[in-house]
């Protein structure tokens, strides 16, 4: 059997670097490896240490470091005769940056398994940037700074991360078909209960594991970048002027100035579906719920991880449809659970498990500048309000990235737990079609318009692009229009 590598978090590190410091890191997770083996078999396990909370240090760094850490006598092997990966949360980030910017095609490493890995995003990075977070660094942990460039990666909506994702979205850079490496996801999607005490949402968010949204982990995303047609180029000055006055009315379809430029959806475009499960009463962290270090879904985190180091090409549906049986357990576990009569958190701890959505969108121009000044609507079109829901009330959080403006991250909830059903409910059958409209400004002048988008999102569109448990990138280049006193030319009389 191949060796197995361990890569940790973000702020996961020891501060002493002796072997046995560094698997504390790892809680019960080395032991439980090598039980699930035998004490007959030699497996490997090695147990990588990272710093991620200084300040200077990039992702990039982290990864070069590893790659450098794999270059030395006693870790070449793993490079010449291949490896195994598990990871927790950030480490997500740091192996699939390795694999772009360091790893040989084909790879050493074989099967990747993310135990729930920050791939797009922890609404906690950005309370980790905070005033208070650098406050509590100084009280309670000897002045530890916040590793701020680690956690431009992990905050919601990075640019970055955002592109890394993407990086292996094209037929090129494939991590199956050219790396040849194979990834399986799993989190969970329930707060350990500590974690309701914070006065945070992202601490007891529905859908999350208390750290990561479920639809942040899942690698099966939905890509979607948008353009201006031909039309739209040749749009004329008072043209543009008489569609922004239209549009500020709200009249008419956009569609005919914008459209699809491309689309990247898991078990399409060359792209396979990665095997994806949610563990029973399964938590970020936490001795009890960790995914890592938790005994209370460990035998079941442990039978995924089993199933996702045997993988090969020749198993890789059975390995689909076995992680999909796993998912279908676990909820059917938790319709078995009854509301407590006091319950202060939620109308029913079966919401918790609400399958949500994650809908990005990055703005820019044609010339590919960012797009910071800017609104976006779902506005349903006419329904009924007592049997139907409006698109906005389905949002139940929106981020604005800080070092990137011009990126927005929307929270959905598209599966809600049904009590007289019994069953969960997709609520983007209920709020029906919508319009998606934006608009944006350039607030230094008034000697620029960018041409307003609006499109009509029919139920099968949303349906199509925005799906529980996923997140759905939309790349929106809006089109930037100078006037006419911008530049002018006069000929010269004779």
């Amino acid at each position: 059997m191949r060796p197995i590598v361990l890569i940790h978090g973000y702020s996961a590190e020891s501060k002493q670097t002796d072997p046995a410091s560094v698997e504390k890191i790892y809680g019960s997770m080395p032991d439980a490896l090598r039980g699930l083996y035998g004490d007959g078999s030699v497996v490997e396990i090695d147990l990588s240490r990272y710093i991620s909370l200084e300040d200077g240090i990039h992702l990039d760094d982290i990864s070069r470091a590893f790659d450098r850490a794999l270059h030395m006598a006693d870790y070449a092997h793993l490079l010449a005769g291949g490896f195994d990966a598990i990871i927790h949360s950030t480490g997500a980030l740091v192996i699939r940056n390795w694999l772009r910017r360091f790893s040989p095609r084909p790879s050493p490493l074989d099967n990747l398994i993310y135990l729930a890995g920050a791939n797009l995003g922890s609404g906690w990075a950005h309370i980790g940037k905070g005033q208070l977070a650098k406050w509590g660094r100084l009280v309670f942990q000897a002045g530890a700074e916040r590793g701020m460039r680690v956690l431009d990666a992990l905050e919601l909506g990075s640019e970055e991360t955002i592109d890394l994702h993407l990086f292996f979205t094209e037929a090129e850079n494939s991590p199956d078909q050219v790396y040849k490496v194979r990834e399986h996801i799993i989190v969970g999607t329930q707060a350990d209960g500590n974690w309701y005490e914070a006065p945070l949402r992202y601490a007891k968010e529905d859908g999350s594991d208390g750290v990561v949204r479920v639809a942040a982990s899942n690698l099966n995303f939905i890509y979607c970048r948008l353009g201006p047609t031909a039309k739209a180029l040749a749009l004329d000055w008072p043209t543009v002027l008489g569609e922004v006055e239209s549009h500020l009315a709200r009249a008419g379809d956009r569609s005919v100035y914008y459209e699809k430029k491309r689309v990247s959806m898991p078990g399409s475009d060359g792209r396979p579906e990665l095997p994806f499960a949610i563990p029973y009463e399964c938590a970020h962290s936490g001795d009890n719920m960790g995914v890592v270090t938790g005994d209370s879904c460990r035998q079941q985190v442990l039978g995924l991880i089993e199933q996702a180091l045997a993988s090969d090409e020749a198993n890789w549906k059975d390995r689909l449809a076995f992680f999909k049986k796993e998912t279908k357990a676990t909820y059917k576990k938790v319709k078995t659970r009854q509301q407590p009569s006091l319950w202060p958190w939620s109308r029913d701890p079966r919401n918790q498990y609400d399958k949500h959505a994650q809908v990005i969108f990055r703005l820019r121009d044609q010339d590919g500048r960012p797009v910071n000044h800017f609104d976006i609507f779902f506005n349903s079109l006419e329904i009924d309000r007592e049997t139907s829901t409006p698109f906005g009330e389905l949002i139940e959080d929106k981020h604005i990235n800080k070092k990137s403006p011009n990126v927005i991250a929307f929270y959905l909830r598209v599966e809600t737990f049904d009590i007289d059903q019994n069953k969960w409910v997709n609520q983007l059958e209920k709020a029906g079609a919508a319009w998606l409209e934006i608009t944006a400004i350039e607030p230094e002048t008034d000697f620029i318009q960018y041409v307003p988008f609006r499109i009509k999102l029919s139920k099968t569109l949303l349906k199509q692009w925005i799906q529980p448990h996923r997140t759905t990138i939309f790349d929106v280049e809006l089109l930037r229009i100078p006037g006419p006193d911008v530049f002018k030319m006069t000929k010269m009389e004779e």
